[in-house]
């Protein structure tokens, strides 16, 4: 499922995650390799193509384009407008860029993540590496705090937690609730993992892109609450859906 290509990893069909460096936060742009010119649609395009895209960062709408600038090799560049970069610029510079006197580990490059909606439309997030690992290795120093949730070991693995919200992203997979929207900066990359299917499985054996969420604190508590009778993702949701559906129909009825 995950494939690496230099400063790529391509996961499945619709994510890629993107190594940010300093040409990305100078330019605001990532030229695209001919091994995702398929993921970017480029096969699709004309000599003079400039196809207007939606990048969602944050809960917040920007502009971009995606065109070729090489035809013939069907090379091209996905770009975006000053805002987005300033955005990116402000949570990422220190890392990327000397100058602040950041001394930074190859591994605990910060990513940004791009999940393709559809040919234009995409959702991106930074993710942190060095901050998911530190919130795994919280959780099993205080492991004797929590009351719900985090119990199997691979929840807890620092490189598991990775690779899931790589393929996933930080919003609650069950809710939507996103750490970072809520408390800013503090609650970036926080999340709990969630292992779906508890069988006595190595990790091999997983699927990470089915067998484990990442879930916020609320949503896993609910579904570890009695332990007897722990409820499933899909039935959560589930509830989730009708008590939307319910006060969307209490709102309406209060304004006739």
């Amino acid at each position: 499922m995950e494939k690496t290509f230099n400063s790529f990893e391509v996961i499945g069909d619709r994510v890629i995650i993107k190594r940010i460096d300093k040409s990305l936060l100078t330019y605001g742009e990532i030229r695209i390799p001919n091994y995702l010119r398929d993921f970017f649609h480029f096969h699709e395009m004309e000599k003079h193509d400039r196809w207007d895209i939606r990048i969602t960062y944050h809960e917040t709408d920007y502009s971009g384009v995606l065109y070729l600038d090489d035809y013939k090799r069907l090379r091209g560049k996905f770009r975006w407008g000053k805002d987005l970069t300033r955005e990116l610029s402000n949570v990422t510079s220190k890392f990327i860029f000397e100058s602040y006197g950041y001394e930074l580990k190859e591994e605990n490059v910060p990513l940004l993540r791009l999940e393709k909606i559809d040919k234009l439309t995409y959702s991106a997030e930074v993710l942190f590496p060095e901050d998911i690992v530190r919130d795994a290795q919280e959780y099993m120093l205080h492991s004797d705090k929590f009351i719900y949730g985090i119990k199997s070991r691979f929840e807890t693995d620092p490189e598991i937690r990775l690779k899931v919200l790589k393929i996933h992203g930080t919003a609650c997979g069950i809710c939507g609730f996103s750490y970072e929207s809520f408390y800013g900066d503090f609650g970036r990359g926080f999340v709990q993992i969630h292992q779906i299917y508890e069988n006595e499985q190595t990790l091999e054996e997983y699927d990470l892109e089915k067998d484990f969420i990442p879930i916020c604190e609320n949503c896993h508590g609910m579904i570890h609450r009695y332990k007897d009778s722990p409820v499933t993702v899909g039935e959560l949701k589930q509830m989730i859906r009708i008590r939307e559906e319910l006060r969307k129909a209490e709102k309406e009825e209060s304004q006739r």
